[in-house]
Formats: structure tokens, sequence, C-alpha cells
């Protein structure tokens, strides 16, 4: 009997020894970027030898005296599979090799395919195999994890409806014409500031921001777990490093618009963090601009919402960047536009044209300079591709689709050809364009109002009203521009 009893606590020792475990994230139905430095990394006991196999590649190491190990696998020149992924005696079964894009943010990006416009003729075309989406359980720690629950998903009719709906479109786009796996990771929650998605340490660089969001949170007694700093960061970014990502991809802004003054500071400081955690300085990060949302106006101060707009813009000077406008793809009476095959289309467009070396349009008329001409001011822009163009003025404008809602749009310039156009003078004054019109490749606005402009803005209110695009059909970027 004692025999028996010591060889039950040799063999029950010798399974906890060999105890191997790797992250959620590892798991069945994966895609692993096609890139030449993919981590898998996981933990075992202390010492314990571990060997991954892959296509081919076999790859050994032990883990460390704190029990973590971690790999890499070339898989820069790998066919697309499906493979089988080996650690021990683990076997994780139909691993793809492709494009691997993280998608974060806030209820925008959350918003799943089920509540979205077109679910049920996208559910037609399913299933899409080689379109993969991991889920990452919404949570929060006050300290970093290193694992967190989450499950891959095959693109099929019984999973979609929980697919992101605005990264489903994207990766469907950049899957059609890369002809490649693509897997989309879903790591956003709703109502959920800025700060939550940045470390302790990063977020502690801006006192300003800390006590803003501070008082904040006193300002409720239990205020929700989904707005407290650094709280997603933990849980739902964190243990996601190091996985090998091909790009980001960003939908939030609307919490931190009421306090927009250094949303840039910390996007920038979100930004570069990201690309350190994830190992790649140049990692694209492309983003929405704020859509339309709440009743149009003709009055002329920029509201708080378009500021935030200007911020977000303000970051294009950072390496690898990009950002898509969403002025006509908003609905007045609703903060979550059912429409996102438009933000995941133009997202995609972005990473065709700057990720994927694609010959293809990706953003909308951009104003770089301005100058005085008699009393008009001439704006010129770039992105412009074959022209700039103005599309007609809608005669109604989308109030709540779901409810099938809409309203006559007035205009504030209506004896010209553009809309959304204002200018200031001398004085300060703001005034609607009475001209507004194309002429070549510059935009020639002006008002009777204003002698001398100094000053000009475009799209910069809640829910503008802006008709000019490039003939490729991206929508002017809101601006404000000093006229030289």
């Amino acid at each position: 009997m004692k025999n028996i009893i010591l060889l039950l606590c040799v063999f029950s020792a010798a399974l906890v020894y060999a105890e191997v475990k790797l992250p959620s994230i590892i798991s069945h139905h994966a895609v692993l970027a096609r890139r030449a430095d993919v981590p898998v990394w996981g933990t075992a006991s202390p010492g314990e030898k571990v060997t991954v196999e892959f296509n081919g590649q076999k790859v050994s190491t032990s883990a460390g005296k704190d029990g973590r190990w971690k790999v890499s696998l070339d898989l820069k020149n790998s066919p697309e599979g499906p493979f089988v992924l080996r650690v021990n005696d683990i076997v994780i079964k139909d691993v793809l090799v492709g494009e691997v894009w993280l998608g974060s943010g806030q209820s925008n990006m959350a918003m799943v395919m089920r509540n979205s416009a077109g679910f049920e003729q996208e559910k037609k075309g399913m299933p899409n195999k080689k379109l993969r989406m991991f889920v990452v359980r919404p949570g929060y720690k006050d300290t970093p994890q290193d694992n967190w629950p989450g499950a891959w998903y095959i693109a099929d009719a019984k999973n979609l409806g929980s697919f992101s709906a605005a990264s489903y479109h994207f990766g469907k786009k950049i899957q059609k014409e890369l002809n490649t796996p693509v897997g989309l990771i879903k790591s956003a929650q709703g109502a959920s500031f800025i700060e939550c998605w940045m470390s302790k340490e990063n977020f502690s660089r801006f006192p300003a921001a800390v006590a803003r969001h501070e008082r904040r949170m006193k300002a409720k007694k239990q205020p929700p777990w989904w707005r407290k700093a650094f709280g997603l960061y933990n849980a739902m970014i964190y243990p996601l490093i190091p996985y090998r990502l091909s790009g980001v991809i960003w939908y939030q802004g609307e919490a931190n618009s009421k306090n927009y003054e250094d949303y840039d500071k910390l996007f920038r400081a979100l930004i570069t963090q990201w690309r350190k955690d994830f190992a790649d300085p140049q990692l694209p990060f492309f983003w929405c601009n704020l859509a339309s949302y709440r009743n149009k106006s003709a009055d002329l101060e920029v509201t708080p919402w378009a500021q935030l707009r200007l911020k977000q813009t303000s970051v294009l000077d950072m390496p690898y960047t990009g950002e898509v406008i969403l002025t006509d793809a908003g609905e007045a009476l609703d903060i979550h536009p059912r429409n996102k095959k438009i933000p995941g289309d133009r997202l995609a467009a972005l990473a065709l044209a700057r990720v994927y070396g694609k010959n293809v349009p990706c953003t909308g008329p951009f104003a770089v300079k301005a100058h005085c001409e008699k009393n008009a001011a001439v704006i010129s822009f770039k992105d412009i591709y074959d022209g700039l163009e103005a599309r007609p003025v809608p005669e109604t404008q989308i109030i709540k689709s779901k409810e099938n809602k809409t309203a006559p749009v007035k205009r504030n310039s209506p004896g010209t050809q553009l809309e959304g156009f204002a200018l200031c003078g001398k004085d300060g004054k703001w005034f609607w364009a009475d001209q507004a019109v194309i002429r070549g490749k510059q935009v020639v606005i002006s008002s009777v109002k204003v002698k001398v402009p100094v000053k000009v803005r475009c799209g910069l209110q809640n829910n503008p009203t802006c008709n000019l695009y490039n003939k490729a059909g991206f929508p002017v970027v809101p601006f404000e521009i000093s006229v030289k």
C-alpha cells in the first residue's frame, strides 16, 4: 500500500510539474500574423522544457524562475494553413496565418453585427472560414493580468451576430482584397474613457487629467467599472501582449468630448505605449473621427464634440497613423449609427493603401493653406486624388435609422455650390459663406459680411452639413485654418 501511495504522489507531482498553460488568445481557430517574429508564450513549472511545433518549425525553451516562457516563430513566408500548433502535450487546432488587427475603443467599436444595418444580408454570405474574430470578455482589473477570458470565432451564420460590426466590415474588405486570412481582435467597451485603455504609469504622467478623472469618479457613489482609469487596459489589452499585430483600428472619443482639451496628448501617449507594448514602433494605428450627432444647427460656435474631432485630427502628425471622417455617417438622435460598413470600409482603404501598398484612395480632402484674394478666402487641399466635387446636398437627414426617422435638411448657405463653410473677419465674428465654389484644386469662399477674411471653418458643428468630397468619394476633413 505504501508503494502505491508513493507512486501516486510521484505521478501527481509529475502532472503538476508538466502543466504548461497558454493565454486564451492562443487557442483553437486562431490567426497568427504572417511576420518574421511571431511570439508564442505562456507559463509552466520553473525550469520546465517547452517545445513549440508549427508547420515544420520546432522551437524549444525552458520556463524561467517565474514560470514564464516565450519562443518566436518565423512566419513571414508561411502558407495560410490551416495548421496544428503543438506546445508539449497541448494541441491547438485549425490555426491560420495571415493578417491580425486589433479593434478597440468604446461602444461604436463594440457594437455587434446583430445590432447593425445590413446584418441579415451579411449572414447570407456565410460562412467565411478565413475571417475570424477573437472576442475579449469585457472586464476590468486594478492590476495588469497575464491572461483574460476570450475565444476565437469563425465568421459563420451562428457567430457573426457577436462580431464587432466596424471590425467585421474592415476585415471583410482587406481579406477580399488581399486574399489572405484575417484575424480580428475585439477588445472594446461602451462608455469608456481613453484613460481606461492606458496603463496606470502612462496615465499618471498627466496630473490634470488624473485629477479630473478622480473628480468624475467621486461624483458618483458607484462609478461604473468600465469607466475607471487603466482598468480596461489591465484586463483587456495587457493580456494580449505580445501577440503579433498587423495594426490597430480605434473608435473612441465620445466619452471624452466634454473634456476635449488634452485628448490629443492622451491619445499620443496611448499610441506610443501600445507600440512599445507590442514591440512594434511602426505599428499602424488608424481611427474614426467622431461621427455626426445631435440636431443640425445654424450656430457657428465650435462645440466640444467638434473640438474633439480637431484634437483627433491633430494626432495625424504621428507616423503610421490615419483617420477616417464620418460627418456623413452619423444619426442625429443616436450616438451609435447603425451603418458600420462606412467606417469599416474607410478604415480598410487606409490599411490597403498605407500598410499593404495598394494604389487606392484612402482619405478625404485635407486643407493645407489659405490665402486672401480680394475679399474671398482661397483654400488649397491635399488628398484630392482625381479632383474635388460638390455632391448634392441631401434633402433629408437620418435622425434614427432603427426607427426609420428622418428630418429635412435646412441649408446655412443655400445660394452656393458648397455647404458647411464659414468665415471670420478681423472683428472675430463668424458668418456662413454666401459663396463657396470649387476652382480646380481649390475652394473659393466669401461673405458680404466679411470684407477681409482671416479664418475659415468647415464642418465644425456636432452634425454639420458638408458636401465637399474628392472624386474618390471621401468627405472633407473638418478644419479651421488661418488665411495668410
